[in-house]
């Protein structure tokens, strides 16, 4: 009889061991979204990559850029084109 009771209670510590794992994952998948969004909004939106920049370095940079922004676009210009290169320059002093 003893052995039976004991058996019930360990099994009944599991079943609530599990749910509250199964809570617990939940909470932290979320902590870990919300805090990957907010290191995500201190990275720079912007990369600049000058002519400095072996190649190699560039797609590096590009790269581990990419890796912690999903939703990235790459743009290449000329900073020749002045117009372009003065609307991008406004467009990041905004986003700092």
């Amino acid at each position: 009889m003893k052995e039976a009771i004991l058996i019930i209670v360990i099994l009944g510590v599991f079943v609530c061991g599990f749910f509250l794992m199964k809570k617990l994952d939940k909470f932290l998948e979320e902590n870990r979204k919300s805090i990957q969004k907010e290191s995500e909004k201190r990275e720079p939106s912007c990369v600049m990559l000058t002519e400095e920049l072996s190649d190699e370095e560039v797609v590096e940079e590009v790269l581990r850029y990419r890796s912690k922004h999903e939703r990235a676009r790459i743009m290449l210009y000329d900073s020749a084109d002045l117009e372009l290169s003065k609307n991008i320059e406004h467009q990041t002093a905004l986003k700092q």
